[in-house]
């Protein structure tokens, strides 16, 4: 997920989409969204430390 307080992780592809904060709801609309949350954790691939950000949802179709 893109977050502007976030450097780029090095292991990123040119070939990926960072999604924005929210992005996930709009897709979901109709759904009953059981849970969501937003998260930020560390990560070491690569050998280098950096952070990702992500978004966590369960949502059940109505």
């Amino acid at each position: 997920m893109e977050k502007p307080f976030l450097a780029t992780p090095p292991d990123w592809g040119i070939d990926e989409h960072f999604y924005i904060s929210g992005e996930l709801l709009t897709y979901y609309w109709d759904w009953e969204i059981v849970k969501f949350e937003e998260t930020i954790f560390d990560c070491n691939s690569g050998g280098v430390p950096h952070k990702h950000a992500m978004d966590v949802m369960i949502a059940r179709h109505r």
